[in-house]
């Protein structure tokens, strides 16, 4: 059984209203400091941007710079970004309610100050109507009871998506944060190339859907369905796959976005919300292998090692 660990609530409460309030500047500051690990060899399916996560936020990791590394770390306790390098440099910019234009522009004037002088392309990507994160200028809020509650909840699920990645065989890349989105997820690939199509012409969707996988994970929201919630997609959708029983029973097929979404709000109802959301990764995945005709051999037997 699961230990308390004083007032610390492992599945807060998320709204999806005040996310919103707070959404927009959060998750365009984490683009522009995730766009620096484009600096990064890329790896299939774009697994060299997922950030790592830590026991206080986000992270880029380690980037190579010149002759050493540098890193910038996102803060969700105490709300800070903090800048730093392995020759010793260190900077601190505070999250809080401003415009995108100012709030990247810190950051980058701190890394400049330290030596690190990268630039980005400024323009967002995977949103609807971008405004170029320099250009950004309108006040925008940050609710810091808001943010802890989202990185609290993604914490959890990091946690139970561990138990999911460590029974797969096959190709899986790191758990991590994909900017893009802003979602935390974990994927399982067949390693069977698939071809170009219209949906998959632009230059970022053919270097994510580009294999057969499975991708289950934490997502805030969704233009098509904006709850807080969990989900587990196919890509290609394999046929009668929305007819799938999966665990637990809140879970259900949102048609929108052809995928099984279980809502925060659900899960919070449970007496064992990381054994529930385990069942609802474990049993998309296993109705997705039958339909897709996966090797059963791929899913460790047993408890791992």
């Amino acid at each position: 059984m699961s230990k308390s660990i004083g007032n610390y609530d492992p599945w807060p409460e998320l709204s999806a209203e005040e996310f919103q309030k707070t959404a927009h500047l959060l998750h365009m500051c984490v683009q522009a400091i995730g766009k620096l690990m484009l600096t990064l060899p890329f790896e299939p399916h774009w697994a060299n941007i997922a950030m790592p996560l830590t026991s206080r936020g986000v992270t880029t990791g380690m980037i190579p710079y010149h002759l050493g590394t540098f890193s910038v770390d996102m803060d969700f306790i105490d709300h800070s970004i903090i800048c730093t390098t392995s020759w010793g440099k260190v900077g601190k910019v505070k999250l809080r309610s401003m415009s995108v234009a100012e709030l990247t522009g810190e950051v980058f004037k701190t890394l400049k100050s330290m030596g690190v002088d990268i630039e980005i392309n400024q323009t967002p990507q995977e949103v609807s109507n971008p405004i170029a994160f320099d250009q950004d200028r309108a006040p925008r809020d940050y609710n810091e009871k808001v943010v802890n509650a989202w990185w609290r909840i993604m914490v959890s699920t990091y946690r139970v998506l561990l138990k999911h990645h460590s029974k797969f065989y096959g190709i899986t890349p790191k758990i991590g944060l994909f900017w893009g989105t802003l979602d935390l997820r974990d994927a399982r690939y067949k390693g069977v190339h698939l071809p170009i199509t219209k949906a998959t012409s632009n230059f970022i969707a053919r270097n994510a859907m580009d294999d057969v996988q499975f991708e289950v994970g934490w997502s805030s929201s969704n233009e098509k369905y904006p709850n807080p919630s969990f989900f587990a997609f196919a890509y290609p959708k394999p046929d009668g796959y929305e007819h799938a029983k999966i665990s637990p029973k809140g879970a259900k097929w949102v048609p929108a976005i052809n995928e099984f979404i279980l809502d925060n709000d659900e899960l919070r109802k449970s007496k064992d919300p990381e054994g529930d959301l385990l069942a609802f990764f474990e049993t998309g995945y296993r109705a997705f292998a039958e339909l897709g005709k996966w090797d059963p051999q791929l899913l460790v037997r047993g408890k791992a090692i």
